[in-house]
């Protein structure tokens, strides 16, 4: 049945629903994250061969398994997986391993296990966040068969948390309401700005200043309708980038990035003009009599929309979308809340933009959300109904701010936050451009189920059987993306003609294939492009990494770096031998004579130093690592110590030399 839409005289896309909930107290439920597959569970096998296996191995496999292989990726040094259609019990690949081991060019096999995170966040509302994970029964001890879990249409964040929860070198801005002071919020911003230009809107005494807080958006009615605070801009922050594992609240999908307030809504709404001067603003573009912003947003979420007669996108949201994506921004934008064509509303329908519907958790177009062929990607907005919202951060006054609390809210508006932290994510796992970004989001989608009804996005026409899409690249999921999983340790020796090697890390998903690339202190060794690598000389006093590749079609390149390893320099030895042990005071002038010699076939060079009690008193430059020192007069009588310091170069380290001491009387 087609639910009744609310609709509010602001321009912000959301609808709040009456439901909030006490910061920090505990809520129940029958549910628990689950992933994709079982904890004992194979997605593929991992097979020792001399190089890719042929056909008719692969069939024979496959017969054994019961299973379809449907890839072979090359892992390095003879090694490679096969990805199988369906999951099966590691323990039956154990079981059949004796027999595959028995196959033409098989050396050893075992399954390719799922790993799972180590740890589930333990903030109190994160089982009510459905739109992170999918929920599935939590078995019960009345005997019979669980329940099966339902389609996955939620986007499946905690999949990446084992690649990223963000960096806080990338900065998500969000021209909205401002932010209220929370504690799941504490020092996750960058300064943002009050970019309102009208004071009567402002509510906050004056025009634009650098306070971007929201001092709650509530009118009684003098300028604008009368309506209660919504603290709508706090809410998209927390869907964003609120804390995770603190024990409290939500978890943000991006927890580690930073969120930048750029404060544009106010009792009456946002003007045109102040959404422009904002995303200006975020950007790094010059707004006139406002300092430039000091950190640049890379992503800039837009929960905001006004409607449109002609159908088009104004010059002036276009002309500084355009500005933003030319400074390398991602535009992210709501698509509206009126279930009608995008068209009707702007910015959603502007060129460059990443519009973003919503869907439910059964991947069905809400019943309020916008949509159309222009759309860019869906992701989950809630529904209007009790415990049907999104949960996250707002604050329980209805005028000005009262106390932090939770609280649901279902609209485009939260559905654009998920894709702005999901592009926040891939941003943080290397340097990809903002088309590389929306590309990976769109790549990643999942696609939409078709109903039989009017809500779906997917349908086909009954005549002609032609392909309706209304939910353009599909719904917003993460499982997929080929980002890398830790920084593998190098195992091995640490002397020229060592081997060092590493075992190659897990993947966020399935990349069709992965090189690797050994660097020394940043830049690639010629020709090391193995799991391996023996050392050279050239490596002492270096740091080495590894850079792992993978390679996927649709996506772009995605990079990680193993953990990294400081090579030793080659110890050295200090021989000193002097032309005397005795000398007259203020008489006499012995000469050093150093030779230094260096471990593991390297030949020193540099300097070296002379020392007269401490004191140094000549310095020289070794020749074939040789040095000859005419010692100064010793001043006064008695013992002196004389000793020799080489200072070490790019492949050997410093080493003083024995004392020899020299006896001076009158």
């Amino acid at each position: 049945m087609r639910r009744s839409v609310l609709s509010l005289a602001l321009v912000a896309c959301c609808l709040m629903l009456p439901s909030v909930a006490e910061a920090g107290t505990s809520g129940t439920a029958d549910v628990r994250p689950s992933s994709s597959y079982g904890a004992h569970d194979a997605t593929g096998l991992i097979v020792s061969t001399d190089g890719e296996l042929p056909e008719a191995v692969l069939r024979r496999i496959s017969l054994l398994l019961g299973r379809d292989i449907v890839g072979q990726t090359p892992m390095g040094d003879s090694t490679v997986a096969l990805r199988l259609d369906h999951t099966m019990p590691a323990s039956s690949v154990r079981v059949l391993s004796n027999l595959l081991n028995l196959l033409p060019g098989v050396a050893h096999v075992s399954p390719d296990l799922v790993a799972t995170s180590d740890s589930v966040p333990n903030d109190t509302y994160f089982p009510r966040q459905t739109n992170l994970w999918t929920p599935v029964p939590v078995s019960t001890d009345s005997g019979g068969e669980d329940p099966p879990a339902g389609p996955d249409f939620s986007m499946d964040a905690p999949t990446m948390w084992d690649a990223t929860r963000g960096s806080k070198s990338v900065v998500v801005a969000l021209v909205d309401g401002g932010l209220v002071a929370h504690p799941d919020l504490a020092k996750q911003t960058v300064p943002g700005y009050d970019l309102i230009a009208d004071p009567r809107n402002s509510k906050d005494g004056d025009g634009r200043d650098p306070n971007a807080a929201d001092p709650g958006n509530a009118s009684t009615g003098t300028y604008c309708a009368a309506h209660a605070s919504t603290w709508h801009g706090t809410h998209v922050a927390g869907i964003v980038a609120a804390l995770r594992n603190n024990g409290i609240g939500i978890s943000g999908i991006a927890p580690g990035v930073a969120i930048q307030p750029v404060r544009v809504v106010g009792q009456c709404g946002a003007t045109m003009s102040d959404i422009i001067a904002g995303i200006r603003w975020a950007s790094g573009g010059d707004v006139p009599g406002v300092p430039r912003n000091k950190t640049p947003a890379d992503v800039i979420n837009v929960s905001l929309s006004s409607n449109v007669a002609d159908l088009k996108c104004p010059a002036a949201y276009q002309d500084v979308i355009d500005e933003a994506r030319s400074r390398g921004a991602i535009v992210v934008v709501s698509a509206g809340n009126q279930s009608e064509s995008l068209l009707n509303r702007t910015p959603a329908n502007c060129q460059g933009v990443l519009s973003v519907g919503a869907t439910d958790t059964k991947g069905a177009p809400t019943s309020y959300t916008n949509a159309g062929r222009t759309i860019g990607i869906m992701a989950q907005g809630g529904e209007v109904g009790p415990d049907e919202g999104i949960w996250s951060t707002v604050d329980a006054g209805t005028a000005g701010p009262v106390r932090p609390t939770y609280g649901q809210n279902a609209g485009t508006s939260m559905a654009a936050p998920a894709v702005s932290a999901a592009a926040a994510l891939v941003l943080s796992l290397g340097h990809f451009t903002n088309d590389q970004v929306v590309q990976v989001l769109k790549r990643a989608a999942l696609k939409p189920p078709e109903f039989g009804g009017y809500y779906t996005c997917i349908s086909h026409d009954p005549t002609t059987g032609v392909e309706r899409n209304v939910c353009g690249a599909g719904i917003l999921n993460l499982a997929s993306i080929p980002a890398p999983v830790g920084h593998p340790a190098l195992q091995g020796g640490l002397t020229t003609g060592s081997t060092l090697s590493f075992t190659p890390g897990r993947w966020n998903g399935h990349p069709d294939s992965v090189t690797y690339q050994w660097l020394r202190d940043g830049t690639p060794i010629a020709g090391a492009t193995t799991t391996s690598y023996v050392l050279a000389g050239a490596d002492l006093g270096q740091t080495l990494t590894v850079r792992s590749t993978a390679h996927t079609q649709g996506y772009p390149d995605f990079s990680g770096l193993s953990a990294a390893t400081v090579v030793p320099k080659a110890t050295a030895s200090v021989a000193l031998r002097l032309s005397a042990t005795r000398a007259r005071v203020n008489t006499s002038r012995l000469y050093a004579y150093v030779t230094v010699t260096a471990a593991q076939g390297q030949s020193p060079s540099g300097t070296v130093g002379a020392y007269v009690d401490g004191r140094r008193v000549a310095l020289v430059t070794l020749s074939l690592g040789r040095a000859q020192v005419r010692l100064p007069a010793f001043s006064t009588t008695g013992s002196h110590k004389v000793q020799m310091r080489y200072g070490g170069d790019s492949r050997v380290s410093y080493k003083w030399s024995s004392s020899v001491w020299v006896s001076v009387s009158k």
